[in-house]
């Protein structure tokens, strides 16, 4: 009797098993069967073709792409599109002028990228998985703006800044100080700026920062991260670094996913680093530069926002931190540490700037909010010779240690 019971069970396994492999098993109105055919097929559009692999110390793979065979081109909008290698002259001239003052840049910046590049005419792209796609779905809808939310959704202390009427904001840029504060497994925490443009109906907005994610990257180390939107009547694109079609990479050396080598240690070393989001004046795209020469990465092609007219530029500019949590104890932001004064100690951005008329600007002339947190706490000092700012703090429950 209990053999013929074994039978039976091995039978209605095989059968159930063969049912689900053919039909998927339903959760929240979605068959998991459809939704693995869904994600294959995205990472067949995202994996292209490698010319060569590269392997990190981090245990990362990025793929060496062909430059105009990356997954940018997949986007609709961008099927007639070409990759530049460079930005026009016009641009060039804009970055050249924003350094011009090598006084006022910071020492330590911080080490990143491979350290061996692609080959010529290719770009590294970091080979996606199907769990990197689940969590970057999930972690672009919790976090699908830089505004305040509730407890167990998120917290932010923010700098915030816009132009003067009938004024577009060109680009931002800033040089911030890089920690990697401890997050559990449900929770982040970022360094960014945010250049947007907001009607009733439609947003257009980049950002740019490092992020401590385990959700988006499955590891706890302090990463560069881009992200885009596009949003309008109700539809919503967009996506982190080159999760989805739209971005386009031209650096051979520096993925936009990449690991941060070294990190600042408060009261002890401040590594840096510096970020800029520039549209040129000429094609209307967005591009982003690093480090202290202005390396150019890459940039978002005009075509993304051609429903929310963010490629003519942006009305608000934000610089601060975000952290996310899944319960009501966030995470630290920054070193862990409040603004006390004391650079050495808290984490900041210096030279923060704003691009008006193709010229970049401390924001001094415009009206600039810093809104806090239940958690966190910002302070600004207009005495130094560009605009800087002190930003984070340990973390918990909310109201603990903020008056």
């Amino acid at each position: 009797m209990a053999r013929a019971m074994r039978k039976i069970i091995r039978f209605l396994a095989i059968v159930l098993t063969a049912y689900i492999a053919s039909n998927g098993c339903v959760v929240n109105g979605r068959s998991i069967h459809s939704e693995d055919v869904e994600l294959e097929k995205e990472l067949a559009a995202i994996n292209k073709p490698s010319i060569k692999t590269i392997e990190t110390e981090y245990g990362d793979i990025y793929d060496c792409v062909d430059i105009n065979k990356q997954p940018a081109f997949d986007h609709p909008l961008l099927k007639d599109h070409k990759a530049k290698t460079r930005p026009s002259l016009a641009l060039e001239k804009i970055l050249r002028a924003s350094r011009k003052d090598t006084s006022l840049l910071e020492t330590n910046p911080t080490k990143i990228g491979l350290k061996e590049g692609c080959p010529a005419g290719s770009v590294p792209l970091r080979r996606a998985t199907k769990e990197d796609l689940r969590r970057a779905k999930s972690s672009f809808k919790r976090l699908s703006s830089f505004e305040p939310s509730n407890p167990g959704q998120g917290y932010d202390v923010r700098i915030v800044t816009t132009p003067p009427a009938n004024v577009l904001f060109k680009g931002i840029a800033a040089r911030m100080s890089v920690y990697q504060p401890p997050v559990s497994s449900q929770q982040s925490s970022t360094a960014l700026i945010q250049l947007q443009t907001q009607t009733e109906t439609k947003v257009g907005s980049i950002q740019v920062g490092w992020t401590i994610d385990p959700e988006l990257y499955g590891d706890s180390r302090a990463r560069l991260f881009t992200k885009w939107s596009e949003e309008h009547d109700g539809t919503v694109d967009g996506c982190y670094n080159t999760l989805c079609s739209g971005f386009v990479v031209t650096n051979p050396n520096i993925p936009i996913d990449t690991a941060f080598n070294d990190v600042s240690i408060a009261q002890r070393s401040q590594v840096f680093q510096w970020m800029m989001v520039t549209l040129d004046p000429l094609s209307q795209d967005w591009w982003l530069s690093m480090q202290d020469d202005n390396i150019r990465i890459g940039y978002w092609p005009r075509e993304l926002f051609s429903f929310s007219g963010f490629s003519v530029g942006g009305y608000n500019a934000t610089w601060g931190g975000l952290v996310h949590t899944g319960t009501d104890v966030s995470p630290a932001m920054g070193s862990g540490i409040f603004e006390d004064g004391n650079y050495n100690s808290t984490c900041n951005m210096v030279k923060v700037q704003v691009n008006i008329g193709n010229t970049f600007v401390s924001p001094y002339d415009n009206p600039v909010q810093v809104l806090q947190s239940r958690c966190f706490k910002a302070s600004k000092q207009n005495t130094h010779p560009d605009y800087r700012f002190q930003f984070g703090g340990p973390g918990g429950l909310p109201n603990a240690g903020v008056a």
